[in-house]
């Protein structure tokens, strides 16, 4: 005899309560890079929140509808669905995740009618589902509501991310993995280090200091380099904000990006990889110093999390007389310090 499904109580929240789903979207992230062909690497380095940003410009653009599907005996959600409204009043189902355990309950089906029905009460005109690739066994469910495939997009790729092991933190636009660095990558460290210093963009600094120096000034267990086969790609390091302790979970960001594959993705799998070593050491900030003139580093920075919270004006001068103003950017965790 089967044994009865248990109790499940339904909850609706708004943008405001999107953390909540944090845990089930991480596996539901694990879901996909596992079943991904070509895509794993997207799976591999978009984070929550990359995926929260953009929830929460859907709703500052119309409206967001969270669903969640919890457990009262142990006090947590099995399942969620998040929907979008736009201002042209196109709905969307922009993500839907239900526990493994939980699943073959109904709880997915009761979700994906609270949504619907939400958003006909809005007046929605038009309402679309995306199924990841890899992902195509969920068709048969969504066809239940309706939907069917109308289009195809494709999308290119730089390189397939099939064959990449589990853990191997590699970018899409060229084959690289992300390691920690040692003394003895300092050469091409420095060499990289001395090309940004050449942009007149990246820095003040007009030479670069000893590996003896520079390594004082970072965190051991936060510097990272991307190598391949060629070499150093780039690096990436923390360094610490203030020497008193009320300060102590917060640090300051360097992403550098060899000349040959600025572009390419090596800085953003750097600085993802250099948040979550960061976390692990419990650091709760991040910040960065950054040239307004860094178009490039300002949007790496803002797709990790990071806001600008102010304008230092002519907070230093360059070697031939310039002044220059300095943006701060700042990244709160959401998993230290709370």
């Amino acid at each position: 005899m089967t044994a009865p499904a248990p109790p499940v109580d339904y909850r609706t929240t708004d943008i405001s309560g999107i953390d909540v789903i944090h845990p089930l979207w991480n596996r539901m992230r694990e879901h996909h890079r596992i079943r991904a062909r070509t895509f794993r690497a997207f799976f591999e380095s978009t984070t929550f929140d990359d995926r929260k940003a953009h929830f929460i410009r859907c709703a500052e653009a119309g409206d967001v509808r969270v669903d969640l599907a919890c457990d009262p005996a142990a006090g947590r959600c099995v399942a969620y669905c998040v929907t979008s409204l736009s201002a042209e009043r196109i709905g969307e189902i922009e993500s839907l995740y239900v526990e493994e355990a939980s699943r073959s309950q109904g709880i997915g089906t009761a979700l994906i009618h609270r949504a619907l029905a939400w958003l006909s009460e809005s007046g929605s005109v038009e309402n679309r589902v995306s199924v990841a690739e890899g992902n195509e066994e969920v068709l048969p469910f969504y066809r239940q509501f309706g939907f069917y495939p109308r289009r195809t997009v494709l999308e290119q790729v730089r390189e397939s991310a099939s064959s990449r092991p589990a853990g191997d933190t590699r970018s899409p636009g060229v084959a690289c993995s992300i390691r920690e660095m040692a003394a003895a990558d300092w050469d091409e460290v420095r060499r990289i280090y001395l090309e940004g210093i050449a942009t007149g963009n990246a820095t003040f600094e007009t030479e670069v200091p000893s590996w003896e120096r520079w390594d004082t000034g970072h965190i051991r267990s936060c510097r990272l380099v991307a190598a391949s086969g060629e070499g150093i790609l780039g690096w990436a390091a923390a360094s610490p904000n203030s020497s008193r302790p009320v300060y102590a979970g917060v640090a300051e960001v360097s992403v550098y990006v060899g000349r040959e594959v600025q572009g390419q993705g090596v800085g953003s799998a750097l600085l993802s990889a250099l948040i979550a070593a960061s976390e692990r050491e419990g650091f709760w900030t991040l910040q960065a110093g950054i040239f307004p003139e860094n178009e490039a580093s300002l949007a790496l920075h803002k797709r990790h999390g990071f806001h600008v919270v102010g304008r230092r004006e002519r907070m230093g001068r360059m070697k031939d007389g310039r002044w220059r103003d300095v943006l701060l950017l700042e990244r709160r965790s959401s998993r230290v310090g709370r």
